[in-house]
């Protein structure tokens, strides 16, 4: 009998490492991703900027690994985690630039408004040869800057491909999300229209 029971509790342990493998396995892969702005210029005069970002993508998912839509490709952007990290960088963009980043309790009235909103995020695989596949990456950032009666919209987009023998590791995939968010929030932050709105 004592034998039977070690059996059967060795087929059960068995049976919950297999469950726990299986469930790792079918795990998305997520990003936490860390953008960064390019050097900026001093262009502002000290003026006000009330500061918003948005993350406004359809999902949090950006895409697969391989192409294939089993849950174990997927990768997967956390607005929680995102969000608060680009508002951090406009901020600091903006303190760089000579502007005043403050929340709408802090603004003087006729304070310049900016909203920030990543509006697209995709991840997808181009097919090569024999030997190589492309991470084909796309990011959209739009601006909306208010300053009394005027308002200026522009639209970001940065790309980057990235060829590959072997699937690109978390690590990886982090580092090419991290360098596209960042390059559309650059350009945004380098746009002169943009710039003359908010320095009113």
């Amino acid at each position: 009998m004592m034998r039977h029971l070690r059996i059967t509790c060795m087929s059960v342990a068995l049976m919950a490492t297999t469950a726990l493998l299986s469930a790792c396995g079918t795990s998305p892969q997520r990003l936490y991703v860390n953008p960064q702005v390019g050097e900026m210029g001093v262009v502002g005069h000290g003026q006000q900027v009330v500061v918003e970002v948005r993350d406004e993508r359809p999902s949090e998912r950006i895409g697969t690994r391989d192409g294939a839509t089993n849950a174990s490709s997927y990768l997967v952007v956390p607005t929680g985690d995102l969000t608060p990290k680009l508002e951090a960088q406009a901020i600091s963009a903006l303190r760089r630039m000579g502007f005043v980043p403050v929340t709408s309790e802090q603004a003087n009235a006729g304070a310049t408004e900016l909203t920030l909103s990543l509006i697209e995020l995709a991840y997808g695989v181009k097919r090569g040869g024999l030997l190589t596949d492309t991470a084909a990456l796309n990011g959209v950032i739009q601006a909306v800057a208010v300053s009394g009666k005027q308002r200026y919209t522009g639209s970001y987009t940065a790309t980057r491909d990235q060829g590959y023998a072997l699937k690109p590791s978390q690590e990886k995939n982090t580092e090419l999300v991290s360098l596209v968010i960042g390059d559309a929030l650059t350009r945004a932050f380098q746009d002169t229209t943009l710039i003359r709105q908010l320095d009113q």
